[in-house]
């Protein structure tokens, strides 16, 4: 379990990198333009000084964001304590924090997770652990099968007695072998190499 833990936290850290990355070139280049800018002289409206700033300030918050969320993550995951969750929200922000490391593994991340699903009782950062694994399973899946447009999808969805909510991950990899199938429940069972 600890392997696991450390593997989705590894897999977190480089999504976050992932993540973070987009923002601070924004930042950096929005700063780099308005320096050149002051060097060249150029007349440069309030307006458009103005426009440049609020990006930098609206980049700097998605990072504060994306940093805050994964200090939660680490003190919350694992504590026994539940609360009332909407599980697309769940969701969406396990998919916000690989969706640029897929991306860039060439894989197709799509989220169907439906509005106004009854809540769920659960520590949200424990289920979103649950999640990654998940996902980062799929990708690999997908990168180890001869597909060459890979794609996963999860989908959230209530029973029509609206008594359960299903999260589903698919990925058009080429399945799990029979053999691997009949040991996929069993305690400490992987088919990863030790790290």
């Amino acid at each position: 379990m600890r392997s696991d833990r450390l593997r989705s936290l590894g897999e977190m850290a480089a999504g976050i990198a992932h993540e973070l990355n987009q923002p601070l070139v924004s930042v950096r280049g929005a700063a780099e333009h308005m320096l050149i800018g002051i060097e060249e002289g150029w007349d440069v409206t309030p307006d458009r000084l103005t426009e440049k700033l609020n990006l930098i300030v609206d980049q700097a918050d998605r990072m504060v964001h994306i940093i805050e969320h994964v200090r939660l993550f680490a003190r919350e995951a694992g504590q026994p304590s539940l609360s009332p969750v909407d599980i697309a929200e769940v969701v969406r922000s396990s998919v916000d924090l690989v969706g640029a490391q897929f991306r860039s593994q060439g894989v197709r991340l799509e989220s169907n997770a439906l509005p106004g699903l009854p809540p769920v009782n659960v520590n949200p950062y424990s289920l979103e652990e649950v999640f990654l694994n998940l996902l980062v399973n799929a990708r690999d899946a997908v990168e180890d099968s001869e597909t060459s447009d890979g794609m996963v999808t999860v989908t959230a969805s209530a029973a029509e007695d609206r008594s359960r909510v299903l999260v589903e991950v698919q990925d058009n990899g080429s399945g799990i072998p029979q053999d691997v199938l009949e040991k996929m429940w069993d305690p400490f069972f992987t088919t990863k190499d030790p790290e």
